[in-house]
């Protein structure tokens, strides 16, 4: 995906993600501020029939709005007070320090009783109820059920409990999360399957960008060592055009052996580059008839191969009746190429390769090529098919690669419908198994 795509894909979950999350905070504050409300109305409900309760016997008191005229009727006396327009009735305290209340009856523990009676009527829970009781100085004069050592800075609820006293009831709670989720249960699950989205849009995007860094500095080196490895022998195939006239017969046949070496390094260069070539563009395939029998019989030749004095021996067992098979016969030459070239290399000094090949069914051919190489221990083996991993091996000079040819032979196995399946222990070997069909159904181009 062009990287421009994935960068207007990212800002655009960025931008249902925010406004989902604004929508989610919104109707937070909307649920929470009814839901306080409803359970300040209870709380106000409550105080208003406890002060009934727990008032002096025989006092009474009444306020009048239309004539703002507040009376009291305490041990058998009545007392009037006429209220101007600006005067507030809540600040009545001011008149007298005398509460109708009895102290001894109204405590925040029966208050509390009476309020969880009322709560369990209408069948709701609370977290962390908290009430305090402040004086006119702002000093704590009770609170329940736990101790609190100062008044709450912003209470979900305050009421002054009487027109004469200057106490005030506060009361601290939290909106259960519960009731919000019930609520907002579809909107919180959308918002969760886009926050998913959004990060695995980032992790693909990290990863991509990651590979591709990676992938510029290993194309880097593969450039650099694949220019290397034409550049001599084409150097010296120049030369040999001008030396081969002028040497002595004898000399002639070993001048030769040397350039036919050298060419064939050229060869085995150019075959991976032309797996290289897959990752770019996709694979266009010129599909054709071709022996299957020959082509794995060219593996044999041992000038084929630049072993550095290794002792090896390729052993082909063609078992299928019928060598024909349709495909691509210059990449599937490539792919073979590179699985029996894996096997020397990753291999001691005595090395012995079995390639067989067996109908597995009327319309495919099973191709196995096992070694006696090193094996690859288990921890590498599910990696073995992705590009640039070369396992233990990274970074070793001394064993030529780039971790590609695993990873292109899958590619255009695929591409011929077939299939490419690994089985190595460490220390015995390894065995590749290869899948193809006699017609494949190929398309005209083939991407990873």
């Amino acid at each position: 995906m062009d990287r421009r795509l994935r960068y207007v894909i990212i800002l655009a979950v960025c931008i249902i993600l925010g406004n989902q999350f604004i929508h989610l905070y919104r109707l937070y504050q909307e649920e929470k501020t009814q839901y306080l409300h409803w359970y300040n109305n209870i709380i106000t409900g409550a105080v208003y029939q406890f002060n009934m309760k727990s008032s002096n016997n025989n006092d009474i008191v009444s306020y009048n709005e239309s004539i703002k005229k507040l009376i009291y009727r305490i041990n058998q006396k009545t007392i009037s007070f006429q209220l101007n327009e600006k005067d507030d009735i809540r600040q009545i305290s001011e008149v007298s320090d005398y509460d109708i209340r009895n102290s001894e009856s109204w405590t925040l523990k029966n208050f509390y009783t009476l309020l969880q009676t009322k709560l369990d009527s209408v069948q709701l829970k609370t977290l962390a109820l908290q009430f305090v009781i402040g004086d006119s100085t702002g000093q704590i004069k009770d609170s329940y059920p736990g101790h609190h050592g100062k008044l709450p800075s912003s209470p979900e609820y305050h009421e002054p409990l009487g027109f004469i006293s200057g106490d005030t009831l506060y009361a601290t709670y939290n909106y259960p999360a519960i009731l919000f989720i019930q609520v907002a249960i579809w909107p919180i699950i959308l918002t969760i399957i886009i926050s998913a989205l959004f990060i695995i849009c980032i992790v693909n995007f990290y990863r991509t960008i990651r590979n591709e860094k990676k992938s510029g500095e290993y194309r880097k080196s593969f450039i650099d060592n694949l220019v290397h490895d034409l550049k001599r022998p084409v150097g010296n195939q120049i030369k040999a055009c001008y030396l081969l006239p002028t040497l002595p017969p004898d000399e002639q046949e070993s001048f030769l052996e040397d350039n036919r070496k050298q060419l064939n390094e050229m060869l085995q260069s150019i075959n991976r580059m032309l797996l290289q070539s897959t990752d770019a563009h996709g694979l266009q395939l010129n599909v054709k008839e071709f022996n299957l029998k020959e082509t794995l019989e060219a593996l044999k030749q041992k000038d084929r191969w630049n072993t550095q004095n290794k002792q090896f021996d390729i052993d082909v067992d063609f078992r299928s009746d019928n060598p024909i098979i349709t495909g691509d016969y210059h990449f599937l030459f490539a792919v073979f190429q590179n699985l029996v070239d894996n096997a020397l290399k990753y291999s001691g000094d005595q090395v012995k390769i079995q390639i067989t090949c067996t109908d597995q069914d009327a319309q495919h051919v099973l191709i196995q090529i096992e070694d006696n190489g090193f094996g690859i221990p288990l921890k590498n083996l599910k990696h073995v098919f992705e590009r640039y991993n070369r396992g233990d091996h990274q970074g070793n000079k001394k064993i030529k690669g780039h971790g590609l040819g695993l990873h292109y032979a899958r590619i255009v196995i695929r591409a011929h419908g077939g299939k490419i399946d690994i089985q190595s222990e460490e220390g015995k070997g390894t065995t590749l198994f290869v899948t193809l069909p006699r017609k494949a159904k190929i398309k005209n181009k083939y991407k990873q």
